[in-house]
């Protein structure tokens, strides 16, 4: 597999790009990257938080729903796998 990662600073410039907007880089491995502006509304209007977590590895979930609780940080990286991660005082 070729690696085809570069650095943010080594992307083009997007053109047009309101202060208001965010910014997505989408990869399209059949061409160049492409960037593409969304709305930062629109982005999380998406993202799916709870603070009920699973139960373990396995459990029901679809893919980039994120849970917490006061230990971990949980995510669900495809359907019905999760991963965590602990979360540190500071």
């Amino acid at each position: 597999m070729t690696d085809n990662s570069i650095m943010v600073s080594q992307l083009p410039n997007a053109q047009n790009v309101a202060s208001t907007d965010g910014v997505v880089i989408l990869y399209n491995a059949l061409a160049n990257a492409s960037v593409r502006t969304i709305s930062f509304s629109t982005l999380c209007a998406n993202i799916v938080m709870s603070n009920t977590v699973p139960a373990n590895s396995t459990a029901n979930g679809l893919a980039g729903t994120f849970a917490y609780d006061n230990t971990h940080f949980y995510i669900c990286v495809s359907n019905n796998v999760w991963a965590r991660a602990s979360l540190a005082s500071w």
